[in-house]
């Protein structure tokens, strides 16, 4: 059995970058959550039960559009569907981490700390793992609550101002992955929501499933792409 030399403390100092980036954006959807008419703890208790991020503030948008619970469920489902896969990438670096640490440690992975563990030279332990992922953790709830508390203080005006912050966040998401990918993520975004649009406007199809129908063409159209691109 491979011995990890990481500890607890240096799994908090790989996650302070992670608690540094989370906190403001954690602010913004404290932020939406506060506008939509939501309650402190029912914001708080998302991020405590979910911890979804993006999916986060997408289950918010869904609720505010009247959209029905299993049309919320599903497509806050598909959004998250990544971290099954990031999972078990961090799984098989586990080391000595068996029963119900495990699936701790999979509820607690996010993308930031599936970078960092599957970079990492050594084999991951339980203190690390706790170190890092309660960090990161930590950043985003506590940064939720700031918001709401800070949306409470807040005109009406603000408040509605707050989705340029979250119309920046996703458009410099994006961007990453259009330098990545190129025209081939240009088209499929576009394939995307041109979809939604159609369905939701066009189609008068609710706003969840317009959501899911577009999210699932649109992972066909991708995989397509890929296979030509192989070829």
């Amino acid at each position: 059995m491979n011995q990890t030399n990481l500890t607890a403390r240096e799994g908090i100092v790989d996650g302070m970058p992670i608690f540094i980036g989370y906190f403001p954006t954690a602010i913004a959807f404290g932020l939406v959550c506060r506008n939509a008419g939501l309650f402190l703890w029912e914001s708080t208790f998302s991020s405590l039960a979910v911890y979804g991020g993006s999916s986060q503030f997408l289950g918010v948008n869904l609720l505010v559009s009247g959209a029905a619970i299993l049309e919320i469920v599903l497509s806050m489902a598909l959004v998250n569907l990544r971290y099954a896969f990031e999972g078990a990438a961090v799984a098989r670096k586990l080391d000595n981490v068996h029963g119900l640490k495990r699936f701790i440690v999979g509820f607690f992975t996010t993308d930031e700390v599936f970078s960092i563990s599957v970079l990492k030279g050594k084999p991951l332990g339980w203190g690390y793992m706790v170190g890092l992922e309660l960090t990161a953790y930590t950043g985003w709830v506590s940064g939720t609550v700031v918001g709401c508390l800070v949306g409470a203080m807040l005109s009406d005006e603000w408040q509605l101002a707050v989705g340029v912050t979250l119309y920046a966040m996703f458009s410099a998401m994006w961007a990453g992955e259009v330098r990545k990918g190129g025209a081939r993520i240009l088209f499929v975004g576009l394939c995307a929501g041109l979809a939604n649009s159609a369905l939701s406007l066009g189609l008068h199809v609710g706003a969840g499933w317009s959501f899911v129908i577009s999210m699932l063409g649109a992972t066909f159209v991708g995989a397509l792409c890929d296979g030509r691109t192989e070829r």
